[in-house]
């Protein structure tokens, strides 16, 4: 773990409060979603979801931060043709993490996320009751997908039946800033879209590369016609709302204090797919993005920039693609000049 490097020192005023755990517990998923890299098709990790307790509560003992962020995910969870025995997986992998990170004076809150598209909502029920009786935090994540998914059962019906049945636990629901995302978000003609603005909390994540990348992949241009949208249009969206509400920002990649453990046991960072040599500005390391946070911390000169307590950085894996179409100057610099601090809650 990296949290006392020197680069993890060197930004420890930029560090998030919590670690996050990222589990695959495996990919296997009714969708099959242009921007995701995953193998739908495997099943690897479905026998061994219990065993993702060890590694979960390892990296909680040896943490300086007591508070954890535990996020869940697939493949689809809770997809309508996974045995019963996987919902019954969950809640004991849950419950012998949430125990055990107590009784060593940590805390911990899960994540589950979902694409929302099942019809069998009572196992997720069932899950979430055994999980209130235990006193574990918990909550759903989903995303939405403004240039429309090509895949599978995908149903806007269903999508919102579960939406609006779940609607007190959903935590946040993101959508992936691609290259067509932007175009569809610029446009504005999304009535739906709206609707999730105005009832819950919204997250755009940047686009990592994989191998649909050359349609995909956003330029810096793109993205910040992006940040200046949704700072004019809908300035609640984060991570936007923190920068134009707050002085002081942490870093939106947990990356130095993370963990990602895949389907087969593995534990990793962020850079775990196959990659060709060349794809990446600096050597890919799956266990570290140390060498590309200090590239991109020099290359646009972070550390003397005038913005940096108010900057968040951006995506280090997309910002270290090799064929991303940059700017000669930090697309934040840019921001930041436009949109000004304003009062909190202004929007």
């Amino acid at each position: 773990m990296s949290t006392t490097s020197p680069l993890a020192r060197l930004l420890e005023s930029k560090a998030p409060l919590s670690s996050e755990i990222e589990v695959h517990l495996f990919e296997r998923c009714n969708l099959r979603c242009a921007f995701c890299g995953q193998d739908h098709d495997d099943d690897t990790g479905l026998a061994s979801i219990r065993e993702k307790a060890k590694p979960i509560l390892e990296f909680i003992r040896a943490n300086p931060r007591r508070d954890h962020t535990i996020n869940l995910m697939g493949g689809e969870l809770f997809a309508d043709d996974l045995p019963d025995e996987a919902f019954e997986a969950y809640a004991d992998l849950a419950t012998k993490v949430a125990r055990g990170a107590r009784e060593l004076g940590h805390r911990c809150r899960f994540n589950w996320v979902t694409n929302f598209i099942f019809d069998r909502r009572d196992r997720v029920e069932r899950l979430l009751a055994h999980l209130d009786e235990e006193g574990i935090p918990a909550f759903l994540a989903t995303s939405y997908d403004l240039h429309g998914r090509q895949a599978g059962r995908w149903s806007i019906e269903v999508f919102r039946a579960n939406l609006e049945a779940f609607a007190h636990r959903v935590h946040t629901v993101g959508f992936v800033l691609t290259k067509p995302t932007i175009r569809a978000l610029l446009a504005d003609g999304d009535a739906f879209f709206r609707e999730l603005y105005a009832r819950y909390d919204l997250y755009f994540d940047y686009y990592v590369p994989e191998s649909g990348a050359s349609a995909l992949m956003p330029s810096d241009d793109e993205i910040l016609s992006a940040y200046h949208f949704v700072a004019e249009r809908y300035p609640r969206i984060q991570p936007v709302r923190d920068l134009l509400e707050r002085e002081r920002n942490a870093m939106t990649c947990y990356s130095l204090n993370k963990t990602t453990i895949l389907p087969d046991g593995r534990q990793v960072k962020c850079r775990y797919l196959t990659y060709k040599p060349g794809d990446f500005r600096h050597e890919v390391d799956a266990t570290s993005n140390e060498n590309i946070i200090w590239g991109h911390l020099q290359e646009n000169e972070c550390l003397g920039c005038e913005f940096f307590g108010r900057c968040g950085f951006r995506c280090f894996v997309q910002a270290d693609w090799s064929k991303r179409q940059r700017r000669e100057e930090c697309l934040f610099k840019d921001f930041f000049r436009r949109h000004p601090v304003r009062p909190a809650g202004s929007a």
